[in-house]
């Protein structure tokens, strides 16, 4: 299928949550560049990228908010969660209370 005659037909907001430090910047690098970043530094506040998919010959716009992880960032957070369709939420399997903390 051309791309060029492909229409979006759903665009989705996903937010990426979790702690700091766990990885959700490199999650994010690694799907909408295939690279992966190891000296990716803490976002600032909130970051995103906007990633196309095909899905069953149709076109999806996702716009992926990476969020940041820090106490101090977190109320931004409910400002950015208004409107969003899905999550994918981050933990470091080495750390167990980052595990925890998603639940709040």
């Amino acid at each position: 299928m051309n791309n060029d005659d492909t229409q979006i037909l759903t665009t989705l907001k996903v937010l990426i949550i979790g702690e700091s430090g766990v990885g959700k910047s490199r999650l994010l690098l690694r799907f909408t560049d295939n690279i992966f970043d190891e000296d990716k530094t803490a976002t600032i506040g909130v970051d995103y990228k906007v990633e196309q998919l095909e899905i069953n010959d149709n076109r999806v716009k996702l716009i992926i908010w990476d969020t940041a992880g820090q106490e101090r960032f977190h109320t931004l957070s409910p400002a950015y969660y208004r409107g969003a369709q899905g999550a994918i939420l981050v933990y470091d399997i080495c750390n167990r209370q980052s595990f925890r903390q998603l639940d709040r």
